[in-house]
């Protein structure tokens, strides 16, 4: 009774005082607005923030992808140098590199750090002969630099002797373990700044600056026209760590975030004193205010009816459970239909008896932390037992429902059946441990072929070379009958490697029973020309009669590889001897 005293002691209170009421809700909605303001003054800033970090990333990665092509032309020009140190085709090789890589302007070799050699000639010779290793400061320290990391270097901008500004990658080049000198290629400032996109982007709300700490100031240096200027401005900067430079993205307009803003401050003060005059006019009628009143309790009335259809009719599971036992208080049909049981048979019992026992325990301590005041609610994902005894894995979510004296008397519980996202997953990982498989095949792939056909090729070449070299009828005879034995074990290594095509889309491994000593005596034969310039002692002590259960163009590859590499990496001073046995007590795999 004193309850309702005391409402409507509030109401007569509330009623009698219309402009203190407008005031405070137009405040109320002044604070709302401000938040609202607030917040969308955050996802603007977000926005923004994310547009000049892609803008910015988009500019890093071009640079990233320029650096590693021109990484890709200074290794491929690096490997004409032969082993006497000296280049070979560097023209007509330096040209196809210029042609195909729009980034790079030119290339040179420096060998012992004096330039030596240059492309395009005519545009570059005043270059030639410069030693940059003991020249200005800044020259020689980045290229001492790239020496000490033993990596590709991006030096500059600076001036070069030949006229203009650029970058100079300088990749180190080694010979028997000793510094040789350089492989550079030089890229324009102007092409650098093209090829990373910097010219491209709309200079109306941004601009780039490019910049790079002196190493013997140890002052930052700016190479773009732009002025340098970030006070109050909003930008970002990203690292390009190949040539230890800075890279900024300027907004022109430092209040480009506020301007976009004051449309809604306005509106959210124009809406605060909308709404406490509003209230102001209401409070003013109180029958108005009682015909509202009831309105919306007919709308209560409605929405609960609306509520017990959703609740009967939802596509998910929602049940009404005693806290403290766990027994089902009140089901809808889809809880049922999802657990399969009926609905009365779920009310005889506790979803203890129908969880999975290996998910009891986590359930278990959730429900405990819900007791305990730990958390007002929880979602976990957990698996049924059905009726028929199969496994159902459902989305669980619990809620606090009622409470008395701050006792938890019973909980609500969501449901959602998850059994085919569950079996998708389990699809999909089965699918990506079949995908890494084929990776893995796929890289044995590419090592066989690598392999078995670099050394025919090499061998035809020397081969090829020898006979245009022979004075006799009789070495040519020879080299014509090795280079037919090359060509027919060849064709021999090509249908293997079809084989091998054909185990990659999965046809089952062809095992077949090899003799060993004639694949041996075959590999031998293949590599007469290398084991002859080796001066290599080969001792066969597999006899006749081993044979194998193996896979061909396997057993061809590891024969190729072992013997090659032994002669590869044989000591240079000394003839190597190679001998070749088989134990019969090992168990080969494949």
């Amino acid at each position: 009774m004193s309850f309702n005293l005391n409402i409507k002691k509030m109401s007569l209170w509330f009623l009698k005082r219309p402009k203190t009421i407008g005031t405070i809700v137009f405040f109320v909605m002044l604070t709302i607005a401000g938040i609202a303001v607030k917040l969308r003054y955050e996802v603007i800033k977000e926005n923004e923030e994310r547009e000049m970090s892609n803008t910015i990333n988009i500019v890093r990665q071009n640079f990233e992808e320029v650096f590693k092509n021109c990484y890709t032309s200074a290794l491929t020009l690096a490997m004409t140098i032969n082993d006497k140190g000296i280049p070979e085709n560097f023209d007509k090789i330096s040209q196809q590199l210029l042609n195909k890589n729009e980034s790079i302007d030119a290339v040179q070799l420096v060998p012992n750090g004096v330039i030596k050699y240059v492309y395009p000639f005519e545009e570059n010779k005043a270059a030639l002969n410069y030693d940059i290793l003991n020249a200005n400061s800044s020259v020689s320290y980045e290229a001492k630099k790239s020496i000490k990391s033993k990596i590709m270097f991006f030096a500059g901008p600076f001036q070069l002797k030949q006229g203009g500004i650029a970058v100079i990658g300088r990749l180190p080049v080694y010979k028997n373990n000793k510094f040789w000198g350089f492989s550079a290629v030089i890229i324009k400032l102007e092409t650098l700044l093209k090829q990373s996109g910097i010219k491209s982007i709309d200079i109306s709300k941004y601009y780039f600056q490019f910049s790079k700490k002196n190493p013997i100031t140890n002052k930052e240096e700016f190479f773009l026209p732009e002025k340098m200027d970030i006070q109050n401005k909003h930008y970002q900067i990203v690292s390009i760590p190949d040539g230890d430079w800075k890279l900024y993205l300027i907004h022109r307009n430092k209040n480009v975030i506020i301007e976009q803003i004051y449309t809604s401050l306005f509106l959210g003060i124009f809406l605060a004193l909308i709404s406490g005059l509003w209230i102001y006019s209401i409070l003013k009628k109180p029958a108005e205010l009682q015909q509202l009143i009831e309105k919306q309790t007919r709308k209560i009335l409605k929405r609960e009816t609306e509520f017990r259809a959703i609740f009967n009719q939802a596509p998910v599971g929602i049940a009404k459970i005693d806290t403290m036992t766990g027994k089902f208080i009140t089901v809808n049909d889809e809880y049922g239909k999802i657990v399969g049981y009926s609905t009365e048979e779920l009310l005889n019992t506790d979803f203890q008896s129908i969880t999975h026992s290996s998910d009891l325990e986590l359930d278990i301590k959730m429900m405990s932390d819900l007791k305990n005041g730990l958390v007002n609610d929880f979602h976990i994902e957990k698996r049924y037992i059905n009726k028929s005894g199969n496994i159902v894995w459902v989305n669980l979510f619990v809620a606090t429902l009622w409470k008395k004296q701050n006792i938890i008397i019973n909980h609500i519980a969501i449901v959602e059946d998850i059994t085919e996202k569950k079996k998708a997953e389990e699809e999909l990982n089965q699918s990506f441990m079949l995908v890494s498989e084929q990776n893995k095949r796929l890289l044995n792939f590419s090592y066989i072929v690598s392999h078995n056909l670099r050394s025919h090729t090499s061998n035809i070449q020397l081969i090829a070379d020898l006979l245009e070299n022979s004075k006799s009828k009789d070495e040519q005879d020879e080299m014509i009958t090795l280079l037919k034995k090359v060509s027919q074990s060849l064709d021999e290594t090509m249908r293997n490697l079809n084989e091998v095509v054909n185990i990659r889309n999965n046809i089952n491994l062809k095992i077949e029973n090899l003799n060993l000593n004639n694949f041996i005596e075959n590999t031998l034969s293949l590599l007469k020309p290398q084991i002859e310039n080796k001066s290599a002692i080969v001792e066969n002590n597999a006899s006749d009669d081993i044979f194998i259960e193996y896979n061909r163009a396997y057993l061809e590859s590891i024969l190729h590889n072992f013997i090659s590499n032994a002669l590869r990496y044989s000591h240079p001073d000394r003839n190597p001897i190679i001998t070749l046995s088989f134990n019969k007590n090992e168990k080969i795999e494949y």
